[in-house]
C-alpha cells in the first residue's frame, strides 16, 4: 500500500462523521482548501482531519502535509470532497432520518460539545498539591482500607455438587482443576476460582461471615446462599488500616474533579431542567 493510500484509506468514513453536519464553517481569513456546493473546508480543517486520520496529533499535521506529494494532497482532498458528496447524497435519500444514523449524528454532536465544554473548564479541574493535601486532611476518616480477604471458591447450584467438589479437593485434587470442572461461576472458574480481594459488604451475608471468620488456607463449605452453594478457601487477609496521602492522591483528585463537575452540572440544571425516569428503563429491560 502506498503512502497516499495509507493516509486516505480510512478517511472516507471518518469524514462522513466529522465533516457534515458537525464541522464548523471555515473561519474568516482561513484559506479554503475545497468547496462542495455550499460546504467549504478550510486548510485548518484539512490539517485536523489529517492529524485525526494519522493519529500523529495536530502539531504534526503540517509536517505530514508538507511531506505529501502534490498528487497525494489532491487525492486527500478528493477523498474529503467525496465524503461530503456522499453525506449530501445521504440527506437527499433521507438516510439522516434513519433512527440509527440519526442517533449517531446526535450523540457525536453531543459528545463533541460536551468534551469541548469540559475542556473549557480545564483551569477549574487542575489542583495544586496543597489543595489535594488539604482535602485529604479534612476527610481522613474516609480514606481507609477496609478489612478484606482474597478468596477462591467453587460455586454450584446443587448441594450435592458442592459436596463432591469439597471431597475431591480434600482428597488431594488441585482446587483450580475442581473449580474449572464443577464451578458454574464461569468468570472465576477460568482463573481457578479466584474471586480476588473481597471487602465486607460486597457478598451475601452468610458467605461473607463464613469467609471473614475462616482460617487461612483451609478449604471449607459448602456455605449456602440464595444463589447456591460455595466451597471456598481464604488465601490472604488484609487488616483494616488508614491510607496515606500518597496512596489516595489520585482518588482525592478524582473527588475534587467530581465536585467541580457536579457543581457545574447543577448550575446548568437550573437553566435546563432535567427529568430522570428510571422506571422507563425497568419497563424496557423487563420486556
Amino acid at each position: 500500500m502506498s503512502r497516499s493510500e495509507k493516509w486516505i484509506s480510512s478517511l472516507l468514513f471518518l469524514s462522513l462523521v466529522l465533516i457534515h453536519p458537525l464541522a464548523a464553517a471555515a473561519a474568516p481569513g482561513n484559506e479554503i482548501a475545497l468547496t462542495v456546493d455550499d460546504e467549504q473546508v478550510s486548510v485548518d480543517e484539512i490539517l485536523y482531519l489529517l492529524a485525526l486520520q494519522s493519529g500523529a496529533g495536530e502539531a504534526a499535521a503540517p509536517l505530514l502535509a508538507a511531506q505529501m506529494t502534490p498528487t497525494e494532497r489532491e487525492a486527500f482532498l478528493e477523498q474529503v470532497s467525496r465524503a461530503i458528496l456522499f453525506s449530501k447524497g445521504a440527506i437527499i435519500r433521507g438516510l439522516h432520518l434513519d433512527p440509527g444514523v440519526s442517533a449517531r449524528i446526535r450523540w457525536s454532536r453531543i459528545n463533541t460539545l460536551a468534551e469541548a465544554y469540559v475542556g473549557s473548564m480545564a483551569s477549574s479541574l487542575s489542583f495544586e498539591e496543597k489543595t489535594l493535601r488539604a482535602h485529604f486532611e479534612k476527610n481522613k476518616q474516609k480514606y481507609r482500607q477496609n478489612e478484606s480477604v482474597r478468596v477462591r471458591h467453587v460455586f454450584t447450584t446443587e448441594e450435592e455438587n458442592a459436596r463432591t467438589a469439597l471431597l475431591r479437593i480434600l482428597s488431594g485434587e488441585v482446587f483450580a482443576e475442581v473449580a474449572a470442572s464443577l464451578s458454574v461461576d464461569y468468570a472465576t472458574a477460568e482463573t481457578g476460582g479466584d474471586m480476588g480481594w473481597i471487602s465486607r459488604g460486597s457478598l451475601p451475608e452468610s458467605f461473607e461471615e463464613a469467609i471473614f471468620s475462616a482460617p487461612l488456607q483451609s478449604v471449607l463449605g459448602p456455605v449456602q446462599t440464595k444463589y447456591g452453594y460455595h466451597v471456598f478457601e481464604v488465601l490472604e487477609r488484609r487488616r483494616a488500616r488508614a491510607l496515606s496521602f500518597e496512596e489516595v492522591r489520585d482518588a482525592v483528585r478524582a473527588e475534587l474533579v467530581e465536585h467541580v463537575m457536579a457543581t457545574e452540572a447543577a448550575s446548568l440544571k437550573a437553566r435546563f431542567p432535567v427529568l430522570l425516569v428510571p422506571s422507563a428503563l425497568e419497563k424496557s429491560f423487563a420486556r
